[in-house]
């Protein structure tokens, strides 16, 4: 139980520390940068009309509900990331001893598919396994791989009842001390953590290649 809120915790730490998050100030935005951020906005629009619908029944799924949509705020942000990298970036790397930036998305993606299987499925779900995305480089196939993750996940937790969330089952990791015993929901609040360290972490290849990231092109500082 004590891991279970910690990971909570840490969830809205996460949350506050990107909203409130200071760092230089961004460069001007190109045509072509102001173009394609609103052309993500409207995609951010349609995501949010979809939680709201989900928020109508939040008071009956005050634990799946935070959960959900918490991991659709990062997720949006890393599918808007994705699309507006350029394809010629996907390559790139900040330093020669990490990931490029397609294999940085690769990695969310497998990780969606690892923690959304661990706690088991709900009734109605079909289990998906991470598809095979070693050595795909293509800027199309790696943003349907990681919307296709992303909608794998929201659908478990669309299915999760509240019970189902909390019931202890033996054998979720995501922690120093390797597998435990804790809440199901311990893995999807996990998964929503990494997220955020995912899209943290893709935002210093974006703004090296002069892309504003989309948390910021969508809520610029005054």
């Amino acid at each position: 139980m004590k891991r279970f809120f910690a990971l909570a915790f840490t969830l809205i730490l996460a949350v506050s520390a990107a909203a409130q998050v200071k760092g230089p100030v961004a460069p001007a935005m190109t045509p072509e940068q102001i173009k394609s951020s609103e052309s993500l906005a409207a995609k951010f629009d349609e995501s949010a009309a979809r939680e709201k619908r989900r928020l109508e029944t939040f008071a009956d799924r005050p634990l799946g509900g935070v959960i959900q949509r918490s991991f659709n705020i990062f997720t949006n942000y890393l599918v808007m990331a994705a699309e507006m990298m350029p394809e010629s970036s996907y390559g790139f790397r900040p330093t020669p001893d990490v990931r490029t930036f397609g294999e940085q998305i690769n990695h969310a993606t497998g990780s969606h598919y690892s923690f959304c299987n661990q706690a088991g499925l709900p009734p109605g779900v079909q289990k998906q396994t991470a598809p095979n995305l070693a050595g795909v480089t293509s800027k199309p196939a790696i943003v349907a791989a990681l919307r296709e993750s992303i909608a794998y996940c929201d659908r478990i937790l669309a299915a999760a009842s509240e019970a189902w969330l909390m019931e202890v089952v033996p054998g979720l990791g995501g922690s120093s001390s390797g597998q435990i015993r804790a809440m199901r929901a311990h893995a999807f609040i996990y998964n929503t953590v990494h997220s955020a360290e995912d899209y943290g972490t893709i935002t210093t290849y974006l703004r090296m290649q002069g892309v504003v990231p989309p948390s910021t092109a969508l809520h610029p500082r005054p």
